[in-house]
């Protein structure tokens, strides 16, 4: 049950903060930056949905998308 909760909430984390990032990143106008990192991140709320069944423990399946996320916030707040 609890990797199904982080695949679920810990993917979207992961979605969104990639999301700002790309948005933040891409040198393009923003509406345009925008729908591209709007359509990146369902394919990476995919994938990181998928490794957190790949993960040994439950604990991990928890700690990797939040130390992901945090790292990717700090980063998009750097560049903004």
């Amino acid at each position: 049950m609890t990797r199904i909760l982080a695949a679920i909430f810990g993917g979207y984390l992961v979605a969104a903060n990639v999301c700002g990032f790309i948005a933040a990143l891409l040198p393009l106008p923003a509406v345009d930056a925008t729908l591209v990192a709007t359509m990146l991140s369902f394919a990476i709320y995919a994938v990181s949905a998928i490794r957190t069944f790949s993960l040994p423990s439950a604990m991990r399946a928890w700690l990797e998308p939040l130390l992901i996320s945090a790292c990717l916030y700090a980063a998009t707040q750097m560049m903004t």
